[in-house]
């Protein structure tokens, strides 16, 4: 993922129009008495200073973009919402209704008349994706880290010690970016007490804050790239380079465009006194000034003493396409189309069933799990994609189709109600990701790690329901 720009009015205006009851009529229609109060109403949501988008806060600035505003919000490139609203039901649906895009293209129509200067009315909606946070925990405390120059990629893992005394349960995140100029995505792990030290050992043997790490922070490929190191490593710990990706585990995902996310209410994903954040940052140094560094990006957290249900993040996709380029398991051939598939049953969703270090819940306590949303991430080459739970009786349900990718708006989509699945239909429900693209350049495109690379991955947010499997059937209502 490359970094959008937020500061370009073209990309970044996340008009977030719900239905107003608006005329359709272009007669009487004035930017004044009729889209600006729309614009404050819900475009202010995301484009205020503190938010994701540039300000729309100066109503004299913003007429001056009207030509720019009527065609994304006429055109539908605005606001940034990827997800076929048809499928689901989602949790803030940003999509335009038909009678908001008809008063903008009246309003169009008649010459974009102006109209007289009135005040703003009253109105300050919540910022998209805002978190209250009671935690936030500084990424650089002690200063900056300027990206490998000679790198258009530059992976660094940063350890964040976390600070709670007592379990502690997420409820919501939120990712501060120190420089978006540079800021590609960021993955964050939850490395477990035992194993803090070890981290710590990988940051201390680099120069500089941090240490280089490629896809997650536990991945030995990348961790050690000569034999002689990888058979020290084992020869020190033996199964070290193992623990290191069995004793970690994904907790949280952030790209530009996002801001963050309030985890579904009575849902929280638990992190133990003692343990620490991996937090990879990947910073695009390909498109931005030389010697642009990192400072200031913060991680604000929600925490909450106990939840209802316990969560976890799953990260869907196939390994081996992540290497793409040494194995040939994805390959976009120049000018050709490709898609990529791959299916999960819900049983196989290791290690979070079979190790309760990352919930906390005994394999036999697991009564259902709730699919809380689908979060589909692809590269440039990416055209659509699809989420499908399958059920034991064959019933398919699309969790998230998205017809027409842009990867410059990647987010979240979840769900208004949970999908359950009761504990004795996790072996034969099916979780499955397809993915497809379209190569127009004249090289070939590996699935890999890098920004001009492809991946196909879903991330999905899942609940556990604890106690008998058949109470979780019968209210699943399944």
């Amino acid at each position: 993922m490359r970094n959008a720009s937020l500061a370009a009015p073209t990309l970044a205006l996340a008009l977030a129009l719900p239905s107003l009851g608006l005329p359709t009529s272009a007669s009487g229609q004035d930017y004044y008495s009729d889209i600006r109060p729309v614009i404050v109403e819900t475009c202010m949501r995301c484009h205020i200073e503190e938010g994701v988008g540039w300000s729309m806060e100066d109503p004299d600035a913003v007429y001056d973009l009207r030509r720019v505003i009527a065609h994304v919000v006429t055109s539908r490139e605005m606001p940034p919402w990827l997800a076929d609203s048809h499928v689901q039901e989602y949790v803030n649906d940003l999509s335009l209704d038909e009678d908001v895009v008809a008063v903008f293209a009246a309003w169009r129509d008649a010459g974009f008349p102006k109209g007289e200067p009135r005040p703003d009315p009253d109105i300050r909606p919540e910022p998209v994706g805002a978190v209250p946070a009671n935690l936030s925990l500084e990424l650089l405390p002690d200063g900056s880290y300027t990206p490998n120059p000679s790198m258009d990629d530059d992976y660094r893992c940063f350890i964040v010690d976390w600070p709670w005394e007592e379990p502690g349960y997420v409820t919501g995140f939120r990712m501060e970016p120190g420089n978006p100029r540079i800021a590609h995505h960021a993955v964050v792990d939850v490395v477990e007490p035992e194993m803090v030290e070890r981290f710590r050992e990988l940051e201390e043997a680099e120069e500089g804050p941090g240490y280089q790490c490629f896809s997650g922070p536990a991945i030995p490929e990348r961790l050690f790239l000569e034999e002689d190191e990888r058979a020290a490593y084992e020869e020190r710990y033996p199964g070290g380079l193992q623990e290191l990706i069995d004793r970690s585990w994904r907790f949280a995902v952030w790209v530009p465009g996002t801001w963050g996310d309030a985890f579904p209410e009575g849902t929280g994903i638990r992190i133990e006194p003692g343990a620490a954040l991996a937090v990879q940052m990947h910073y695009f140094t390909g498109h931005a000034p030389p010697g642009e560094a990192d400072a200031g990006t913060r991680i604000h957290l929600q925490v909450a003493d106990r939840v209802e249900r316990r969560a976890f993040l799953f990260p869907q996709t196939r390994n081996e396409w992540l290497y793409g380029g040494a194995n040939r398991s994805m390959v976009i051939p120049p000018g050709e189309s490709a898609t990529y598939e791959v299916t999960h049953d819900l049983e196989r969703l290791a290690p979070y069933i079979d190790a309760a270090d990352v919930t906390g819940v005994e394999r036999e306590r697991i009564a259902a799990f709730e699919v809380h949303s689908a979060f589909l991430h692809m590269h440039e080459t990416g055209r659509s994609g699809e989420v499908t739970l399958v059920r034991p009786d064959g019933r398919s349900e699309t969790l998230l189709s998205v017809p027409r990718w842009d990867f410059d708006w990647q987010r979240e989509f979840t769900f208004t109600e949970p999908k359950v699945v009761p504990r004795e239909e996790m072996t034969e429900t099916l979780l499955r990701l397809r993915c497809t693209y379209h190569n127009s350049t004249e090289e070939p495109v590996y699935g890999g790690f890098g920004s001009f690379d492809e991946m196909c991955v879903n991330f999905s947010y899942i609940a556990i329901r604890e106690g008998a499997p058949e109470t979780a059937s019968t209210r699943s209502g399944h």
